[in-house]
């Protein structure tokens, strides 16, 4: 005797069945048959500001005061005042029944052992903003050192800064820090891809979180994978004589011309183009000038451009119309060509 289903049975089974077939559709058919369904982009003029998202350290010239005897202390200046050279900074009462060995700061004073911006003076040695924050990186990141610090230190060092204030101090201990204001720098690194839209002498802004201040590429040297950058700048910021490192943008010029998302664009015989799409929906692989690229889009030349052979090449136009993804009519274009 046959087994006998019911309806609900049997329904289940056909829908199992389409569900089977549609699964086959995807995975076997429809990627021999991307072409009736590739999609375009239109080309059409605008900017593309440059822009590189980096971790920066922030470079001075630095001078701490560390406290030739103990006693009670006022200060008599607020932080983030700028002072000139000379400037008494604050006011002590010796108290020499406070001498004890200090431990409050031991970590910071080690880190600052052979710091030549040392003073035991409570005047300012140097003109600058006024601070009572120290990281005990002060020795490291100077202008005289910033082409030199290795990458992998930078990136392993904790920079965990301390507060100096306080109404009493200890012989031994920092007292306060300036920071020379007039001319500073900002390092960090790049990838190449990145770095080589920022040649030196290019002017940029970097976007940090207490806001955006111009700056100019001072330095760019290759090191390895990456690209060791340097930024000068001679412009007031906010947290500046607090701050070592800050996550920031990098924004550089903005190049006009045709805007092109980077996924349309393909290599074919070792020159860069992109597929533009006839009247009749015939796809033709059209060489390209890059002028510039973030991670997303380009800026393409339009018109015609010459090539290293000093060749005029034709290229793409306003409102050409370019395969998004022109993998599938490359493979086409190659088989087409091998028969």
């Amino acid at each position: 005797m046959g087994l006998k289903l019911n309806k609900k049975t049997k329904r289940a089974i056909c829908i199992y069945i389409i569900v089977l077939l549609l699964l086959y559709v995807v995975v076997e058919v429809l990627p021999k048959v991307t072409d009736v369904f590739e999609t375009t982009e239109v080309l059409q003029v605008g900017n593309l500001a440059l822009k590189c998202e980096t971790t920066g350290y922030f470079v001075k010239d630095e001078a701490i005061c560390i406290a030739p005897e103990s006693g009670e202390i006022k200060y008599k200046e607020e932080v983030g005042t700028p002072v000139k050279k000379g400037h008494k900074m604050c006011k002590v009462a010796v108290d020499s029944s406070k001498d004890d060995k200090s431990n409050r700061f031991e970590d910071y004073v080690e880190r600052l052992e052979g710091f030549s911006g040392l003073s035991d003076s409570y005047k300012s040695p140097i003109s600058g903003v006024f601070s009572l924050t120290i990281d005990g990186y002060e020795g490291i990141f100077t202008p005289d050192n910033m082409t030199k610090v290795p990458k992998d230190k930078v990136e392993g060092y904790s920079f965990k800064s301390v507060s100096l204030e306080r109404s009493s101090i200890i012989k031994g201990e920092p007292v306060y820090k300036i920071s020379d204001d007039d001319a500073w720098y900002v390092l960090c690194w790049m990838d190449k891809a990145s770095a080589a839209n920022y040649p030196e002498g290019t002017k940029v802004t970097l976007q940090l979180p207490d806001g955006d201040v111009k700056a100019r590429v001072f330095y760019a040297k290759e090191e390895g994978d990456s690209v060791r950058v340097i930024f000068n700048l001679d412009v007031y910021y906010k947290t500046f004589a607090q701050t070592r490192t800050a996550e920031m943008t990098v924004i550089a010029r903005a190049d006009e011309g045709l805007i092109c998302s980077n996924k349309c664009i393909i290599e074919k015989d070792g020159q860069k183009g992109v597929y533009v799409v006839n009247k009749n929906g015939a796809a033709k692989f059209t060489r390209i000038k890059i002028i510039s690229s973030d991670d997303e889009y380009s800026v393409l030349k339009d018109t015609s451009f010459y090539d290293e052979e000093q060749n005029q090449v034709f290229t793409v136009n306003v409102y050409d119309e370019v395969l998004t993804h022109p993998e599938s009519a490359l493979k086409k274009e190659q088989k087409e060509e091998g028969n």
